[in-house]
């Protein structure tokens, strides 16, 4: 374990190394706060209806508030380096070091995300704190579970991204395709917005499928819009998902490495 906190270490650095950079990607996250914030202000104070799509209006801007927040800590970043690494024959160094490159990723992924969190916990903190002043009912319980699904969130957005990337191994160059999966994604997660507010078949159709997992569960658990039995069940899932990803990326791993070339490095 001491290479890979070394590697962890190093994720750290790098993310401190590039100030300005990382400045402006946390800058870029205000912007669909405030644009989200003023569609749904716009929307529910033209509506007669106490809640619009099953949330509140303080409900609804509190996801808006944590969901971006949320994909800001799950976000990745790595997986343009993997197609890098296949392309132009990187991955040499690391096939012949003693060292996963999983692992590598994941250490170095969680590394850059220490500097990220002790920007946005602060802020955090003040929004939840601000929520519960305005009435949102709050237990010790319901935070540890929101830590815990926000911790595994970070697990399983690494492991589908990292499978992502491994298709550099069966494509020139998918550069592009990242960044439109990328988008998509992001959508499916409900970091944008709620995706069960399309209800019936949609919302039957989220609960089963791994996307979710990433934003949207974890910020209804801190929202309260989930009830203890489905915040089990939902565990359950994330905890899936996670192994089925898991899985998916050693069988992508191991056949990927029988069509890599290890020209260049």
């Amino acid at each position: 374990m001491n290479r890979y906190r070394c590697v962890f270490l190093m994720g750290v650095e790098q993310a401190l190394e590039y100030r300005v950079s990382f400045l402006l990607s946390m800058l870029s996250a205000v912007f669909p706060i405030i644009i989200q914030t003023t569609m749904w202000n716009y929307l529910y104070s033209h509506s007669d209806a106490a809640a619009v799509f099953g949330y509140e209006q303080g409900q609804i801007l509190l996801y808006a508030l944590l969901a971006n927040i949320v994909t800001q800590l799950v976000s990745t970043g790595f997986e343009g380096e993997m197609n890098e690494d296949i392309k132009m024959g990187g991955l040499n160094k690391y096939l012949v070091r003693p060292i996963e490159y999983r692992g590598y990723q994941f250490f170095r992924f969680l590394g850059q995300k220490i500097p990220r969190l002790m920007v946005i916990a602060p802020v955090m903190v003040i929004i939840i704190a601000a929520a519960v002043w305005q009435g949102l009912a709050l237990s010790a319980g319901r935070v540890s579970a929101f830590l815990i699904s926000l911790l595994l969130a970070v697990i399983l957005n690494f492991l589908i991204y990292f499978c992502v990337g491994l298709l550099g191994f069966w494509f020139t160059d998918v550069d592009k395709l990242f960044g439109t999966i990328s988008i998509v994604l992001i959508v499916l997660s409900g970091g944008v917005f709620p995706m069960d507010i399309f209800g019936g078949f949609w919302e039957k159709l989220m609960q089963w499928m791994p996307f979710g997992y990433a934003t949207q569960f974890s910020v209804n658990i801190i929202n309260g819009r989930l009830d203890w039995g489905h915040v089990g069940i939902g565990f359950l899932f994330q905890t899936g998902w996670i192994i089925c990803f898991a899985c998916l990326g050693h069988i992508l791993w191991k056949r990927g490495l029988k069509r890599y070339a290890a020209i260049g490095g």
